[in-house]
């Protein structure tokens, strides 16, 4: 996200925050298991190449921890019924 005050709804982890990459990490192929989420305090501070290696990382990441079997949609009831 070249500019994250651009995008509607935006939640800025850091007020200095101006852009943003998010890049999932993605169990099996299809189970999110983790989220890479950068923010940097210039305006479009991250290109192509930079998603690119991200991409590269998150797919080093998934296939080389120990990702636990988590039954999410069993812990989103949980925690809806905690409320």
């Amino acid at each position: 996200m070249k500019d994250v005050e651009a995008f509607p709804g935006h939640i800025a982890c850091d007020g200095a925050s101006k852009s943003e990459v998010v890049v999932p990490i993605l169990f099996n192929g299809d189970e999110l298991v983790a989220i890479i989420d950068i923010d940097c305090a210039e305006l479009a501070g991250f290109d192509e190449v930079d998603q690119s290696k991200l991409e590269e990382l998150a797919v080093l990441l998934a296939k080389s921890c120990d990702w636990p079997e988590i039954d999410w949609v069993g812990k989103v009831e949980e925690g809806i019924k905690k409320l």
